[in-house]
């Protein structure tokens, strides 16, 4: 899989830099983080509700702000939805970030690549790659179930969790909650993708809401070429380093949803722009955005090579 080469210019790569190097991680180290540092958990031991290192009582005045929180998220993820499509997968969910990250524990099996810079160190060293082979999938059951652990923090706390692990003889439903949690995490982290193209759940409802009749799209990938033949040539840049590994250039594979479901993540327009660098040109894909006319029904078709 093509890596992108990041300039001290986060403008010269900013949906690369921004995406991969700023928020990915920001979000993923609250979502996991946050109950450990008391930002948000439920404390079910002790019927108290923390939030931002405050703890208030299990009374309606105060839970009664949970339904109203969770249903003011779905909302406003709904409106990202419909202006910009499926930023939330791209920039901020858990699992896509964490399965862009442990693609080398796929490619173990055969079921994506190895990123460049490891293949160049398992061709230099091949003992390095026997070692990860073998060493892999035991690693991938312990980050699972440290995850798991981090997530039951949401609902008991996390000196309670550890002290029950430390005693030797830990709570039944302790230990069936992480177990469970962990089978599903190693589900989800051999799944990849894969779930994103064919299960998840927000993917589906887009799919069924976003592309009904009418002149609104939400922002997507626009090929500002003539042709793939005659820009691209051989040239499948955008495409290695899609992470869901679609071709940008062909409008019938942006649409919303399940199967391909792009994720507006940016990264085809830098690659494109990366490689045009070197002709002294811009690059031939950019952003539409929902306000503008739609593609598919204005533009002149792509001619796929």
């Amino acid at each position: 899989m093509l890596r992108m080469k990041v300039s001290l210019n986060p403008w010269t790569h900013r949906y690369h830099f921004f995406r991969g190097l700023l928020v990915q991680p920001v979000f993923a180290l609250l979502f996991f983080l946050a109950p450990v540092f008391d930002v948000f958990r439920v404390d079910m031991i002790h019927s108290r509700l923390i939030f931002l290192r405050q703890s208030y009582p299990f009374e309606f005045r105060y839970m009664m702000w949970l339904p109203v929180a969770f249903y003011g998220g779905v909302i406003l993820v709904g409106i990202v939805s419909v202006v910009w499509g499926r930023l939330f997968c791209g920039w901020v969910c858990p699992h896509n970030t964490l399965s862009e990250w442990t693609r080398p524990f796929r490619a173990v099996f055969g079921r994506e690549e190895y990123g460049n810079g490891l293949k160049k160190l398992f061709r230099k060293f091949p003992a390095i790659k026997f070692f990860w082979q073998l060493l892999s999938f035991p690693l991938a059951i312990w980050i699972t179930f440290k995850l798991s652990v981090l997530l039951s923090a949401y609902v008991v706390p996390m000196s309670w969790i550890q002290a029950q692990y430390a005693s030797h003889h830990p709570h039944i439903a302790l230990v069936w909650g992480n177990g469970l949690f962990a089978l599903i995490g190693m589900f989800m982290l051999y799944c990849g993708h894969d779930f994103c193209r064919t299960s998840c759940p927000y993917g589906m409802l887009q799919a069924m809401s976003a592309y009904q009749e009418g002149k609104w799209m939400p922002m997507e990938v626009r090929f500002a070429g003539k042709s793939i033949e005659a820009d691209c040539k051989t040239c499948t840049a955008c495409q290695q380093i899609c992470p869901v590994q679609i071709d940008p250039r062909k409008p019938e594979n942006l649409i919303v949803g399940v199967h391909y479901g792009c994720f507006n993540c940016g990264e085809c327009i830098d690659a494109c722009k990366q490689v045009h660098e070197f002709k002294k040109e811009p690059g031939i894909l950019n952003f539409r955005n929902a306000w503008q006319s739609r593609r598919l029904e204005t533009a002149e078709p792509v001619n796929a090579s």
